[in-house]
């Protein structure tokens, strides 16, 4: 790794600072990786996944424009992340079946509050200015509308019922904790 950082110091006259952001983007790719292979890897065994390729979708678009809470820790960032892709996929879907019209219902709720407080932002990046805060609510409302759409759509085919219910529990999920994040970056905490 040594022998890569200085040959892209030498050719390429990359700074200390730019070798920092080079370093900083290939451990966050390895860790998103690894807990994608992690997961997949698991609710695979656990015969869940094309249910938790939906969930990670669909939670994948909400946090890069709406962001929410963030780890320090790669552990704590992989506890959290499957605690919300667990209860979306297996808990609450086999909890509670809600109707179409709950679903909608308080996905429109969601839809509302993702727009009305999101963006939250990992503190370890610059603040967003305004143009990006309402391009990424913009963004946030639409995928959630997207999703609204969809299940009115197809609330009638049988087979895509599992996933209108992940679907559903991952936005819940997802608002959940952009509100406590919101809550948390309010009172200083975050």
């Amino acid at each position: 790794m040594s022998e890569l950082i200085q040959e892209l110091q030498r050719e390429y006259g990359y700074s200390d600072y730019d070798i920092a952001k080079v370093k900083y983007v290939l451990a966050s790719l390895f860790s998103e990786f690894s807990k994608l292979l992690l997961f997949g890897t698991l609710f695979g065994v656990l015969g869940y996944f094309y249910p938790f390729l939906f969930s990670i979708i669909l939670l994948l678009f909400l946090r890069i424009n709406i962001g929410g809470l963030h780890c320090k820790h790669y552990m704590s960032c992989l506890l959290l992340t499957f605690f919300i892709l667990y209860m979306s996929i297996m808990f609450f879907p086999n909890l509670f079946s809600l109707s179409t019209t709950h679903i909608m219902f308080f996905s429109i709720i969601c839809m509302i509050i993702n727009f009305y407080i999101g963006p939250v932002a990992s503190p370890f990046r610059p603040a967003p200015d305004s143009v990006l805060i309402k391009s990424c609510r913009n963004i946030g409302f639409f995928i959630i509308f997207s999703f609204i759409l969809c299940v009115s759509i197809f609330q009638n085919i049988s087979f895509l019922a599992p996933y209108i219910q992940v679907g559903f529990w991952t936005i819940v999920l997802h608002t959940i904790q952009l509100i406590v994040a919101k809550i948390l970056r309010t009172g200083g905490i975050y």
